[in-house]
């Protein structure tokens, strides 16, 4: 053996997923479970876990590698959390992997120097034989290392092509009350598009290749008989295989869950889905699905290379909320070529339907991407991307480059418009949203159609909503009642 022990780690990110179950470390631990290899993991997301805490892990736990899953944004600070755990530990090798170390490779390890190892793309087979040694290094493909002060790469490995054969992240080692009721599933890894701005074909890949129906919802399974019943897909294309959704599908009709909760948050294409595969989805427990819109009109999307047309995203949208769906959209401000009339195309089809969530982001440029070659060669960036993946300002109101048709203070009022328009759009959307489903529950409590419809209307009333929907006390104490539900009936600890 070439490592004994190994420690992962989940890299501190700022995100709205942060409390959730990190699949990627997860998955990397059940492989190795599976082999017989010892490991364990630590996350720097969890609210109470320190730097501080993490050096007292490898204390405890003495791991002689030290397995870092890394993305891009917030990445200098985990290059100092490594150099910091270096300077004290000295005799303990540093291995990265995740979307940050697939997309700038060689530059990762040119950067911060603590780090020994790099593993481009999926990572199961890599981190085995490297700790196994029965490969040298030189014969380790997807490796990078160190050698006489130079930087290695010995070349991508041969994607995964058997999902199956890995299995499915269980979270043993992790403790269950600092994360959210929310499991995230991915029954596919791979995008085959060319979108110009989207780095996922650099961590991941353009093959696209899935798990079996069976397999997916045997994990939905496991976590279900635990006592969760919130899933969300994460996949970069879960519609992508129309006759595969159906699989999946029918095997959760088959399961006989009860109660369950499943979104497609992550973003859908418009083209992959119709009213067919939308109902059958939500008739066995989808109840949320995003689709990335991105642009709002043909002219834009044709630069960004979506490879869709406006009228597919329109009927797509206009589908999914017919179904009652809870509907987001992800829409981008400030692509190359776009102008303040592009972008009212954009806004147009943002409040064109009683969608619920609305998410406007200015445009980012990731490293080696199409759009990141672009605006630097036309010298278009406002910044490095040394310094806007790491000021947090992918957070707020501040764009990362210009062009000629749409300024700097363009795009900042482009953005603050957005948020001032959409925000009234979406209340409406919520406010009919929940009036619908409180009248039905009533209705389902025996109460006549006049009176549920009537207290559904006080329930919703303007001020009332305002008041209950911003009530984060109520949402805590709900979220906690649910997990103590959960744990009353499955003995989660």
């Amino acid at each position: 053996m070439r490592f004994n022990r190994v420690l992962l780690v989940q890299a501190k990110y700022d995100s709205a997923f942060s409390n959730v179950f990190p699949a990627g470390i997860g998955s990397l631990s059940e492989t190795l479970d599976h082999e017989g290899l010892t490991n364990d993991v630590f996350d720097l997301n969890v609210k109470r876990n320190t730097e501080g805490m993490l050096h007292d892990k490898i204390r405890h736990f003495k791991p002689d590698l030290i397995g870092f899953s890394m993305m891009s944004l917030n990445y200098k600070y985990n290059y100092g959390v490594i150099e910091r755990l270096k300077a004290i530990f000295k005799d303990v090798k540093v291995v990265v992997g995740g979307a940050h170390l697939s997309t700038i490779r060689k530059e990762v390890l040119e950067n911060c120097k603590a780090i020994d190892y790099g593993v481009t793309l999926e990572g199961e087979h890599t981190l085995l034989e490297l700790m196994k040694g029965d490969e040298d290094e030189p014969d380790i493909k997807g490796l990078l290392y160190r050698d006489a002060g130079r930087i290695i790469y010995n070349g991508d490995r041969p994607f995964i092509q058997d999902l199956d054969s890995l299995p499915y992240p269980r979270y043993k080692k992790f403790n269950k009350s600092d994360y959210s009721t929310l499991v995230s599933l991915f029954s596919s890894r791979g995008c085959p598009f060319e979108c110009t701005f989207c780095p996922t074909k650099l961590a991941i890949g353009r093959r696209f290749f899935t798990r079996s129906a069976k397999s997916v919802v045997d994990e939905m399974q496991y976590h279900y008989d635990l006592g969760y019943r919130d899933f969300t897909f994460r996949d970069d294309n879960f519609t992508l295989v129309r006759d595969r959704v159906y699989e999946i599908c029918d095997e959760i009709e088959k399961r006989s869950f009860r109660d369950i909760y499943l979104m497609c948050d992550a973003g859908v294409r418009a083209d992959k889905v119709d009213r067919d595969i939308l109902k059958r989805m939500k008739d066995v427990g989808f109840k949320m699905v995003a689709i990335g819109v991105e642009a709002g009109n043909d002219r834009v999307l044709k630069i960004i290379k979506k490879s869709e047309t406006i009228a597919e995203i329109d009927r797509a949208i206009k589908t999914a909320c017919e179904l009652d769906y809870i509907v987001e959209l992800f829409l981008l401000i400030g692509a190359p070529g776009e102008t303040w009339k592009d972008f009212e195309d954009t806004l147009s089809i943002a409040t064109r339907y009683p969608v619920m969530i609305t998410s406007f982001y200015h445009i980012l440029p990731y490293p080696n991407t199409e759009l990141f070659d672009f605006v630097k060669s036309n010298n278009y960036l406002l910044r490095s991307y040394e310094e806007y993946l790491n000021d947090g300002s992918q957070r707020v109101n501040t764009p990362f480059f210009a062009t000629p048709e749409f300024s700097y203070e363009l795009r900042k009022k482009a953005f603050n418009y957005a948020y001032k328009v959409t925000s009234k759009h979406v209340k409406k959307a919520k406010i009919a949203y929940s009036r619908k489903n409180v009248h039905k529950k009533l209705r389902a409590m025996g109460m006549g159609d006049k009176l549920a419809s009537f207290f559904a209307r006080i329930y919703t009333a303007d001020l009332l909503f305002d008041l209950l929907s911003s009530n984060k006390l109520l949402a805590i104490l709900k979220k906690n009642m649910k997990r103590r539900a959960a744990v009353k009936s499955a003995g989660i600890q």
